[in-house]
């Protein structure tokens, strides 16, 4: 099983976009795009769960990864009801900031 995931910028912010879900199998490929997207210069992230029915513990810890680097700079759109349960269960939804499209979370970030 494998996972696209797509990365675009805007100015000094990535947008990543998961295009699948994100379990064991693929996270090491999310965890290796949201890196390098920091890595190439990126100081601040939107990661885009839009396309994304399903996350797993890997998938959190990748994203606490990314918090750990980023902190306040990184924030998720896009979560579909399973992802934003997910979310509220493991009270990330206190971590992350969420919202509901990339045009939203891209908005707070310049704020």
């Amino acid at each position: 099983m494998t996972v696209e995931i797509t990365t675009n910028r805007v100015g000094t912010t990535a947008i990543v976009t998961p295009h699948g879900d994100i379990d064991l199998v693929t996270s090491p490929e999310f965890r290796t795009a949201v890196h390098a997207a920091i890595d190439d210069g990126a100081d601040a992230m939107v990661i885009d769960l839009s396309d994304s029915e399903f996350l797993d513990s890997t998938a959190l810890g990748v994203l606490v990864s990314v918090h750990r680097r980023l902190g306040e700079r990184v924030v998720v759109a896009g979560t579909r009801p399973a992802v934003q349960r997910l979310f509220e269960i493991t009270r990330f939804s206190t971590v992350l900031r969420l919202y509901a499209s990339v045009d939203e979370a891209l908005a707070a970030l310049k704020n």
